[in-house]
């Protein structure tokens, strides 16, 4: 390429068609882009060594020395003519380069002498560079009609649009150019993406007429008629160089013989969807075009009456082609009908992409990008008319993953824009189509671009803007940074006390939805309080829907969390007034309460676990050992004192303590001893009349781990000791009647009076354990009672003292 070509601010890529192809003239195709917004384009390259080597088609057998039988001139014409010819339905140019000259400082060829072989060379003209053309994206009429069966786009429709642009250029280098074109054929058209046929290849362009200055088409136009085009598309008098008769007849007579010719070779390709044949409404139309009388050959721009031309497909793209031009009233009115158009197949995916698009991204930047516009009515409702087209299109044709680039150039731009107007209508129709920006912008783009301005609905003083706000920004949850995150938790929380009672339902609910995509420390801040808050408000769907947000929510609380914090804020709406919040608090309470039962129960299992593996905490009981086990009132190292004989017949059993003694802890130990001393003392006294010195107790068996079993015998009543009196624990011979009967004759026994208390006198006048006296009175005292510090009980009954003692007294 050279490094001239650095200059152009377009980047050139690969070739696509080369210089060698039927009809290029010498020119290569590539690819490129332009360098500040990668805007496809289409370069056409050439090298001047190469051309200026190259005979011209029609010359390859015909040994020429010279410029004047090669490509260079009439490519030096072509580069020339290209930068000056402006329209439509002309193939648009948007750079060129001459690397030998890239200031445009290249010497005038106007008044050179084709036919002279040196005349090039005499002009000083430098042929060592390349000849560079930028143009609007493009490929060869050829290639589009081989790949329109394979499209699947209506070839019929298509083409007969592709003939109507190039009327229309025609007819716009006729009337206001006055010029022809000279070269009507296949390889001088050239397709867009949107499948707009445009004119190109003007190495023969030339004036007709008196405009030449010369009487006649030019010296450039003479020489290199027949070298330059095919004889297919030469009218007669060109065949027969009949130059003086073109020169007086009309400009478009030439023109108009070579689109007759065009016309029927087009729709005689295979993909143009007529079996080959020229349509019938316009067979007569061609015939007169091909007539052989110059002067009867009609202007091509009446042409465009034909019926073929009359159909809404090429009425929408016409108005599209124009619309610069159109009142504002049209152009609201049309860009209002294409979402309908589109719909119904009128304009296709190519239409849509790469016109429309472009015609509706100018149409808001121009109004959107100069201040003060949109305080204009007009500009507004312009403005207002676009953005539903400009976002059916984006949703419709770009939301592929293969169109992601396509998306992002386009709709990137205009969105950021948008989002800066402040106007309602503006910021409602950009609401209802975040979910699109979301799945289709960059993560930078929707942060910086979409949600910072969004912010500001949050805000709004319009209740439905605020609510529209908070619905759209749902999506962007995921996406968003840490601190856009924070920024929003505030929002919400001053949207729970908005004064509209959708807007409060909608933010818990809102809540709910985006509580995984918060981050712990701000999830522990924002839901609890915002579902309790919720289940408080008066509004009952809002009620209801802080109920169904908790029990969305439930995987992010712990146990602990809600036995405390969300069931007493869950449990009052078990009597709420409304059927529908009753209903759904009792649904969240029993779901919440089989959480923390498996909770329960996994901790239980815990614990038998540490207590198997040795690390079980000890008995609350001091010395009571591990839980579960036997309570005694001796430490298990010290035997309980033993049993006296008992010689009576029947006595009462001592109750060996149980494991469901354990309970009782202390009290129970001690109930089982006094039950089998009071017992023994009576047994003593109906027998032996003064009380005499109990039998040494048998001794008690080494403790040992092996459990103790009582024998069989009718188990008694479990001891109740609640109210800690002997009636309650129905120990011994206790009755009734409030007394205690030792003798067991009920008369001249000792009776023990029932005072709901403990002392040290209670029950055990008349026996006591080894070494007992007898007082004065004949009444047998024990050790214990006569001198306390010696009794090794002291403190223990000390322990029950109460402020009446049990009078004793001998029967009789």
């Amino acid at each position: 390429m050279g490094n001239s070509s650095s200059a152009l601010p377009y980047a050139i890529g690969d070739e696509t068609q080369p210089s060698s192809r039927p009809g290029s003239g010498g020119w290569a195709i590539h690819d490129g882009n332009r360098k500040s917004d990668s805007l496809p384009v289409t370069v056409f390259k050439a090298s001047k060594a190469a051309l200026s080597k190259t005979p011209l088609d029609r010359h390859k057998s015909i040994g020429v020395t010279g410029s004047n039988g090669t490509q260079i001139i009439p490519a030096l014409h072509h580069f020339k003519k290209s930068k000056t010819l402006v329209h439509p339905n002309i193939l648009q140019t948007h750079a060129t380069l001459d690397t030998d000259y890239p200031n445009g400082d290249s010497p005038d060829l106007s008044m050179m002498d084709p036919s002279d072989p040196t005349a090039l060379q005499r002009t000083g003209t430098l042929l060592t560079g390349d000849l560079i053309i930028v143009t609007e994206r493009c490929v060869p009429l050829s290639d589009y009609l081989d790949g329109l069966a394979r499209s699947g786009a209506n070839a019929e429709r298509a083409v007969a649009w592709g003939l109507h642009n190039l009327i229309n250029a025609l007819g716009f280098l006729h009337n206001a150019a006055k010029l022809c074109h000279g070269a009507v054929c296949p390889h001088s058209v050239f397709v867009t993406p949107a499948g707009d046929f445009k004119l190109s290849n003007f190495s023969l362009l030339t004036a007709v007429g008196i405009e030449d200055g010369g009487g006649g088409p030019t010296r450039h136009f003479r020489h290199f008629d027949d070298l330059a085009c095919t004889n297919e598309y030469r009218s007669p008098e060109r065949r027969q160089r009949q130059y003086d008769a073109i020169a007086t007849g009309p400009v478009h007579s030439m023109d108009s013989f070579s689109l007759g010719a065009f016309v029927e070779g087009l729709y005689g390709h295979p993909s143009a969807g007529t079996n080959g044949q020229v349509p019938q409404q316009l067979r007569k139309a061609v015939q007169r075009l091909q007539t052989a009388n110059a002067r009867m050959r009609p202007r091509v721009i009446p042409l465009l009456k034909c019926p073929v031309f009359d159909s809404p497909h090429i009425a929408a793209r016409d108005f599209l082609d124009n619309i610069a031009v159109k009142q504002s009233e049209e152009k609201i009115q049309f860009m209002q009908s294409l979402p309908d158009l589109l719909g119904r197949g009128v304009l296709d995916r190519d239409v849509a992409v790469h016109r429309i698009l472009p015609v509706l991204v100018g149409t808001v930047t121009s109004h959107v990008g100069r201040e003060g516009a949109m305080t204009q009515d007009v500009n507004r409702r312009e403005v207002m008319a676009a953005m539903p087209a400009l976002f059916y299109v984006a949703e419709t044709y770009l939301s592929g993953d293969e169109s992601a680039e396509e998306f992002k150039s386009n709709m990137t731009p205009v969105v950021e824009l948008l989002f800066q107007i402040n106007d309602r209508g503006v910021r409602g129709a950009l609401l209802g189509r975040v979910p699109l920006l979301a799945t289709r912008l960059d993560d930078a783009t929707l942060n910086s671009a979409v949600f910072e301005p969004m912010c500001s609905g949050f805000s709004d003083s319009s209740g439905p803007l605020r609510e529209l706000t908070l619905k759209s920004t749902v999506v962007l949850v995921p996406k968003l940074l840490a601190t856009n995150l924070e920024k929003l938790s505030r929002y919400l929380v001053r949207l729970q006390a908005d004064p509209e009672t959708s807007i409060r339902t909608n933010t818990v609910i809102f809540i709910g939805k985006i509580a995984p995509h918060l981050g712990e420390n701000s999830r522990q801040k924002l839901i609890l309080p915002a579902f309790a808050r919720a289940m408080r408000d008066e509004f009952m769907p809002c009620r209801l829907a802080g109920l169904k947000a908790v029990r969305a929510c439930r995987e992010f609380y712990d146990p602990r969390s809600v036995a405390e914090k969300v069931l007493p804020a869950v449990c009052p709406h078990l009597m709420d007034g409304a059927a529908d919040v009753r209903s759904e608090a009792f649904s969240v309470l029993g779901e919440f309460l089989g959480t923390l039962r498996e909770e329960s129960n996994r901790m239980a299992t815990q614990e038998r676990s540490n207590v198997a593996a040795g690390q079980g905490q000890p008995s609350a009981m001091g010395g009571m050992g591990a839980a579960g086990g036997s309570s005694d009132l001796f430490p298990s190292s010290t035997a309980p004192p033993p049993a006296p004989a008992a010689p009576a017949p029947a006595p009462a059993p001592a109750v060996a303590p149980t494991s469901s003694d354990s309970s009782g802890g202390y009290f129970s130990g001690f109930g089982s001893w006094a039950a089998t001393k009071i017992t023994a003392s009576a047994q003593a006294s109906s027998d032996s009349g003064p009380m005499a010195p109990a039998p040494a107790p048998a001794p008690a068996p080494a403790a040992s781990s092996a459990p103790v079993h009582p024998v069989a015998k009718a188990p008694a009543p479990a001891p109740q000791f609640a109210s800690l009196s002997l009636t309650d624990a129905n120990i011994g011979g206790y009755g009734g009647s409030g007394k205690l009967d030792i003798s067991g004759s009920g008369a001249g026994g000792i009776s023990v009076d029932n005072d709901g208390g403990w002392s040290d006198d209670d029950g055990f006048g008349e026996t006591d354990l080894v070494g007992a006296a007898t007082s004065s009175s004949g009444v047998s005292t024990p050790n214990w009672a006569k001198d306390k510090e010696d009794n090794e009980d002291e403190d223990f009954f000390a322990t029950f003292e109460s402020s009446s003692k049990p009078r004793v007294t001998r029967g009789g």
